[in-house]
């Protein structure tokens, strides 16, 4: 269905605004007859507007969709995120580190320390620093 809304979004646009152009440029001719005039006002007003107006909104729809889509595919991932972090505080009894968040929802290290740096905040989390130098982030569970 998007490849059709697509297709025809491409061939409604690249119908219309030539064609409109060209009727307009014919209407502020001063060589053109009334006659002509009167033709190229009703070419565009019932041909090419209309085609136009319909492309440009397939093209915005499909935008939306798109749109739509992007922030379906966030909160998904969010949503697993999310899980994976509830799951790793559960099985270590309120402790996790950066690396450890990391490696369990396959995320860069960078944006599994913003995550976690978040969630600090939002739950009142404590800080230590085990063994290895890690930050471990303590939760109440």
């Amino acid at each position: 269905m998007k490849l059709v809304k697509k297709f025809l979004a491409i061939c409604f646009l690249l119908f219309g605004i030539p064609f409109s152009v060209a009727m307009m440029l014919e209407i502020i001719n001063p060589n053109t007859t009334p006659k002509d005039k009167n033709d190229a006002v009703a070419a565009l007003t019932i041909l090419t507007v209309p085609s136009t107006v319909l492309g440009g909104w397939l093209s915005w729809s499909l935008l939306q969709q798109k749109r739509k889509e992007q922030a379906l595919l966030v909160a998904s991932e969010q949503k697993r995120l999310d899980l994976v972090f509830l799951e790793l505080i559960d099985n270590n009894a309120g402790s996790i580190t950066v690396f450890q968040l990391a490696q369990s929802s396959e995320i860069p290290i960078q944006e599994a320390k913003q995550y976690l740096d978040e969630k600090a905040k939002e739950l009142n989390a404590t800080f230590e620093v085990n063994e290895q130098g890690n930050i471990l982030y303590r939760f109440t569970v």
